[in-house]
């Protein structure tokens, strides 16, 4: 990874919503505690301290396996049924449910602190509001995941003393969250810059905290302002569809220039989270790749665990010429057909992690940056807007642009409900593998229909599991005996 931020942590870290050591980065337990007056004390501290709240991006790859596994598009291999992919034996114990929630409220601790503490900073006034833009950013993207991932969840939007203020702390509704959300996001787009220079690439742009606006807008329906902010992006010239769909993955692409189909350079990368072989390992290319004895174990080319594998729903969703299923749909390497010694009739893989031009990963230590937002996935955006506000005519341009670079033909003569489904298969061909499909089929409320409807074989125990409640993950019950008891169980999980 070249020209793009590191996030140094600090020797001070969270754990949940207070102060404690931070085992899983440290080997030595801090003697001291992060409290307000002694942190920070001037400009160096305020940048490390915000450097410290991006470390939480996707701090676990359980928030990026969710995102997508299962669905109609990834299963996780037999090997390992997990509870959150199989929907067997699902409890408020569930390993995956508390590292999501803890990693999340860590990201949010280290968030507050900027935002608390760096106003009253001696430094430069434009890098001050600078910061706490980019906090409140990134406070905005870990409680989105929580509101998607739980429900409504307790606001922490201070700087705690201690563990102690956290009995008694009660669940927030839904609106309240998506409230405080709103509310960041509105402030980052405008004290963030558009652009960042070469040495500085990684941090959150006012197009970023656009873009993570819009989908929250659309997550609650609110089409029309939504559509605003997505014609802003589009209008804004920052971005552009590369000509070749899989020049874009692959750790020789971060924060490059590509050509556009008419020979212009430019960047369809949004916002991406920063990943560094042997410092900030990414986990994915292990988590997608193949456990075939041939490919040559799990750090070779395509080689790894199984736990997000492509369904045949997703290969019958390419139309004959689709471009992107070469990378998206793996069936060989060097000549070898894949096929899973575990997991009976499974073979294929997502190539977007093969990273083969770049640093071959390391036993769950990889360095390819992963895509948070990208224009294809912004153009798909606006042309659902356009389809639910006023129908079909205006939508058009914008799915017809990703399909023309994928190779194929344009789409015409469609009523609403047909531009529906088009950008609702439009979207898991363009984007799969890339963390939307879980969160999509939940905004539009036919996720447990849809784990229903699936036809892969692998499919078959979450297809009888999936209950309506699971749409919801359970509240861990650590949370619950923290807080005496006061935060509540989702339904079907008491």
């Amino acid at each position: 990874m070249k020209n793009t931020i590191k996030y140094p942590f600090l020797l001070l870290c969270f754990s949940l919503l207070f102060f404690t050591s931070c085992e899983d980065i440290l080997t030595e337990k801090p003697t001291s505690f992060l409290t307000p007056g002694t942190f920070p004390g001037n400009e160096k501290d305020a940048i490390a301290a915000t450097n410290a709240a991006y470390s939480r991006l996707y701090g676990s790859i359980i928030s990026f396996y969710y995102a997508f596994t299962p669905s109609d598009i990834a299963f996780q291999g037999r090997h390992n049924t997990r509870p959150v992919s199989y929907f067997t034996n699902l409890t408020s114990l569930n390993g995956d449910a508390v590292v999501m929630w803890q990693k999340n409220y860590e990201g949010v601790a280290r968030a507050n602190t900027v935002i608390d503490l760096v106003p009253d900073v001696d430094m430069d006034p434009n890098l001050r509001s600078r910061l706490v833009g980019e906090a409140k950013f990134l406070r905005a993207f870990y409680y989105f995941e929580l509101v998607r991932v739980y429900g409504g969840v307790p606001i922490i939007d201070h700087v705690l003393s201690g563990p102690d203020e956290l009995i008694g702390v009660t669940r927030n509704t839904v609106d309240e969250v998506y409230a405080l959300i709103q509310q960041d996001l509105t402030e980052a787009i405008a004290a963030l810059p558009g652009s960042y220079s070469d040495n500085e690439k990684g941090r959150a742009t006012k197009w970023a905290a656009s873009a993570m606006l819009a989908k929250v807008y659309m997550t609650r329906h609110n089409f029309a302002p939504a559509n605003e902010l997505l014609q802003q992006i589009i209008n804004s010239g920052e971005f552009g569809l590369v000509a070749d769909y899989e020049s874009l993955f692959g750790e020789p692409a971060e924060h490059h220039l590509f050509p556009d189909k008419d020979g212009n350079l430019v960047n369809e990368n949004i916002f991406d989270i920063q990943w560094r072989q042997d410092e900030r390992a990414d986990y994915v290319q292990n988590w997608v790749g193949s456990r075939d004895l041939e490919v040559g174990g799990t750090t070779a080319l395509g080689g790894g665990w199984e736990n997000m594998l492509p369904t045949v729903d997703l290969e019958a969703m390419f139309e004959a010429g689709d471009k992107r299923k070469a990378i998206s749909y793996v069936t060989e390497i060097n000549g070898n057909l894949l096929e899973s010694p575990r997991t009976p009739g499974a073979g294929p893989i997502t190539g977007k992690y093969l990273n083969a031009s770049g640093t071959p990963p390391k036993t769950n230590n990889g360095g390819q940056n992963t895509y948070l937002y990208r224009y294809a996935d912004v153009l798909l955006l606006r042309a659902e807007t356009e389809n639910e506000i006023s129908g079909p005519a205006n939508a058009y341009t914008y799915i017809n642009l990703v399909r023309e670079r994928a190779g194929l033909a344009p789409l015409s003569g469609l009523d609403q409900e047909g531009m529906r489904q088009a950008i609702r298969r439009e979207r898991a061909v363009e984007l799969s593998f890339e963390g939307h499909r879980k969160y999509d089929l939940l905004r539009w409320g036919i996720f447990v229909q849809t784990i229903r409807n699936t036809t892969d074989p692998n499919m078959e125990i979450p297809r009888a599991n999936v209950q309506d409640f699971h749409v919801l993950m359970p509240v861990p019950q650590r949370e619950i005996d923290i807080s005496a008891g006061s935060i509540a169980q989702n339904p079907g999980y008491e």
